[in-house]
């Protein structure tokens, strides 16, 4: 009951800390503590890159406080002065009031889309670092993935997966623009097969529209499907696309009587 009793009133401190005119009827010890145990920070490029660590104390005081934070090296993959800098490491919070701020710059120029790890302690009398409270934060660092069609076009390796298991070989894939936002997909499932997709930026995917031609087998014409489990879809196929590559939504290959092959999600690397 401590510990939620503690965190309670250090949430209620926080939300508070705007409306200083009213009251906070808190008897318990007073503390510090961060706002939140992780962050993730993207960095864009022509950005600062600051990101601002908000902590806060349980009660007011009629002087000054000061508080820092030390890199907890066996929690940190960041390295100082290549992925991040800190702005600064001590923060004073002026009497009368709750809050301060640490400040941390992420650098555009080293970070890659790949997060690295930043795990800051607080530094404080001992008193002060209480139980149930929020006394580290862990910061994800990384940098802006940005989806342009120069790195969509090109060759690609696929690897066709069903039921979560690798089904198959992988293969070769190719993306090319047809115009604007529109991409042809070539050798999709292993066959060679040009279909359609739709690039949306803004939300990291592509929209293929499903009953496009793959091929033709037996006397009968096959096409791409949404195909969820053994459910069937009326809509698009939705790709996700991340800087490790692209995974389709699942799918299926079927012919006229809805008969085929299904449910696959095919996952997809950029070759170099």
């Amino acid at each position: 009951m401590k510990k939620i009793y503690i965190l309670f009133i250090a949430l209620s401190a926080f939300f508070l800390m705007g409306c200083e005119n009213d009251p906070i009827h808190y008897s318990g010890p007073d503390f510090v503590s961060f706002n939140e145990g992780a962050i993730n920070k993207v960095v864009k490029e022509n950005e600062d890159g600051i990101l601002e660590i908000t902590l806060g104390v349980s009660k007011t005081s009629n002087a000054d406080r000061t508080f820092s934070v030390v890199v907890d090296a066996a929690n940190t993959t960041a390295v100082e002065g290549q992925d991040y800098e800190f702005v600064n490491k001590t923060v004073t919070i002026p009497a009368g009031k709750y809050t301060g701020v640490i400040k941390v710059k992420g650098n555009y120029d080293n970070l890659t889309p790949e997060a690295v790890k930043l795990t800051l302690n607080l530094v404080a009398d001992q008193s002060m670092l209480q139980e149930g409270t929020t006394t580290s934060v862990v910061v994800n660092l990384s940098r802006f993935f940005e989806i342009t069609m120069d790195w969509l076009e090109g060759n690609w390796l696929a690897q066709n997966t069903k039921n979560g298991a690798n089904d198959g070989d992988p293969y070769d894939m190719t993306i090319e623009q047809i115009n604007g936002d529109t991409i042809a997909i070539g050798g999709l499932f292993g066959v060679p097969s040009l279909i359609k997709g739709i690039v949306d930026y803004d939300n990291a995917q592509i929209q293929i529209p499903m009953q496009q031609y793959m091929f033709s087998q037996g006397g009968a014409d096959y096409f791409i499907f949404n195909v969820v489990g053994s459910s069937l879809y009326n809509k698009p196929i939705v790709c996700d696309i991340n800087f490790r590559g692209i995974t389709t939504g699942s799918y299926g290959v079927l012919n006229a009587s809805y008969s085929g092959w299904f449910p696959y999600i095919t996952v997809m690397v950029k070759e170099e």
